[in-house]
């Protein structure tokens, strides 16, 4: 079912050129550690956890997180969760 978007909020927007296929916007989109962090993100883990399983510093999950976040639109890192979930991409 598709939602409008309320008044105030903003939609996730890929840049996305040519068909968007689920596996076009995975390649297209994220990396593969891009998808891991973002998993351990929808499995409620904290940067600081996710930083340590992933071997990167907190600082580079943060600015990967916001860099996530700048490309598809998005004000959190939820809602980048929540756009690949629903596409079935983790």
């Amino acid at each position: 079912m598709h939602r409008p978007a309320m008044a105030g909020t903003r939609q996730l927007t890929p840049d996305v050129p040519g068909q968007r296929h689920s596996h076009d916007i995975t390649t297209a989109l994220f990396s593969r550690d891009e998808l891991a962090m973002l998993s351990l993100f929808a499995e409620g883990w904290c940067v600081t956890t996710i930083a340590r399983r992933l071997s990167m510093s907190d600082r580079t999950v943060r600015r990967r997180s916001r860099m996530l976040c700048d490309r598809l639109n998005a004000s959190s890192i939820i809602q980048v969760v929540a756009w690949a979930a629903r596409r079935g991409l983790i």
